[in-house]
């Protein structure tokens, strides 16, 4: 895997308490992963201060899995 998503996985796995294993690109942030809006909120946070970035909340509000997460912290990256 990518260096990208495996931080994300990491912060995943961290802040929501689950195992890394359970973190996969199709996997969703509330069915397969159990974060309910403010583990959500929670979670933005964490990867805009990890990764330097501001994820505007219209956009987050667009995640529902972590490829959602990923692939829009890679368009940012470019």
């Amino acid at each position: 895997m990518d260096e990208l998503f495996e931080k994300v996985k990491k912060l995943i796995s961290e802040k929501l308490e689950v195992e890394p294993e359970k973190v996969t690109m199709e996997a969703s942030f509330r069915q397969d992963l159990g974060a309910d809006s403010l583990d959500t909120y929670e979670l933005v946070y964490a990867i805009e201060e990890e990764m330097k970035i501001t994820i505007p909340d219209e956009k987050a509000n667009e995640f529902e899995t972590v490829g959602d997460a990923v692939e829009f912290l890679r368009s940012q990256s470019k």
